[in-house]
């Protein structure tokens, strides 16, 4: 039976547009903060038929990305570049590495500027399909969270050799889609034990505490940072929790409650009514109670003063791709 031929979608941005980048991953919702500041540049490209989908995207600016993959899809994701790892999940993710994601699973992710990544939509059925025509056996799937894997260079660069040749032939690119699931198929089986041999303790409560630590910043966005409440709350002390942080995200807790707050501020001044809004209300309502530090964090973070950011007035509907 043929395929219809790859359909190619693409969205590029010169500034920093979160919500138009929500669906960067084909039926996901993640949302996207800026680190620090820098020249912001996105190019998200989509190739899909059917079923099966890649999605890339290359930012020119730190980011860490905050959400869920849809529900009935798998996905296989990968650094396709990047200077320095990256980390999914509070774990370091490299050109060396393979993420694995179950339907419906959380992301927390973070990548230095000037990286690409690559996902690889499939759904299980097609899956197992291949497996039985690769391996002739179906794949035992146990994994309920983010399994971050080491792959040998040589299978990586097969796979990802096959993924370039379905989207430079959209029109024969389709009959890619078997072999490459067989790919995936075989490194899964082939990983099967090692990954559950390998699954670490440590990884697993160092995720379940950076994920108690953004829960309780986003209840306490309004109040004043504490960071020895902070620890207390999620279970750990000052100094781990700083390192957990710096490891994961390259900001302290401090650091990154601000720019949690910064970037609450941004999204009510956007939605907002230049006469019937204040800057100082947006800012007081999360946190900032000195006005003169609240606009040096907010140029400096975004590059430009929060009255430019208001005077845009309301931003139209995103355009997903």
């Amino acid at each position: 039976m043929a395929h219809p031929p790859i359909a190619k979608h693409s969205l590029h941005l010169q500034d920093f547009s979160p919500e138009q980048l929500l669906e960067a991953v084909r039926g996901a919702n993640f949302e996207h903060y800026i680190l620090t500041r820098a020249r912001c540049d996105a190019r998200l490209e989509r190739w899909s038929c059917e079923n099966f989908t890649v999605d890339v995207g290359r930012y020119s600016f730190p980011v860490r990305a905050i959400g869920a993959f849809p529900s009935r899809k798998l996905f296989i994701g990968y650094m396709r570049k990047s200077p320095q790892p990256a980390w999914v999940n509070g774990v370091e993710a490299d050109q060396r590495t393979m993420e694995f994601y179950p339907e419906g699973t959380e992301l927390n992710y973070r990548a230095a500027p000037n990286s690409e990544w690559l996902a690889i939509e499939f759904d299980e059925h097609a899956l197992q399909a291949a497996a039985q025509k690769r391996l002739g056996h179906n794949l035992e799937l146990p994994w309920k969270h983010v399994v971050s894997f080491r792959v040998p260079r040589s299978e990586r660069a097969a796979l990802d050799r096959m993924v370039r040749c379905l989207w430079t032939h959209p029109v024969s690119g389709a009959l890619m889609i078997g072999p490459i699931l067989g790919k995936i198929a075989e490194i899964l089986d082939g990983l099967r034990r090692k990954l559950s041999r390998e699954a670490d303790s440590g990884e697993i409560r160092r995720v379940a505490l950076l994920t108690r630590a953004d829960d309780y910043l986003r209840a306490s966005i309004a109040h004043p940072f504490d960071l020895k409440s902070l620890a207390n709350a999620v279970g750990a002390n000052a100094r781990s929790l700083q390192r957990y942080f710096m490891d994961a995200y390259g900001l302290t807790p401090l650091q990154w409650a601000r720019c949690l707050a910064l970037h609450h501020v941004r999204k009510r001044l956007l939605a907002s009514n230049l006469k019937k809004f204040t800057i100082e209300g947006a800012a007081r309502e999360y946190g900032f109670r000195h006005m003169g530090r609240f606009s040096i964090h907010y140029r400096e973070l975004f590059g430009e003063s929060p009255i430019e950011t208001l005077r845009r007035g309301v931003e139209p509907q995103p355009r997903c791709i």
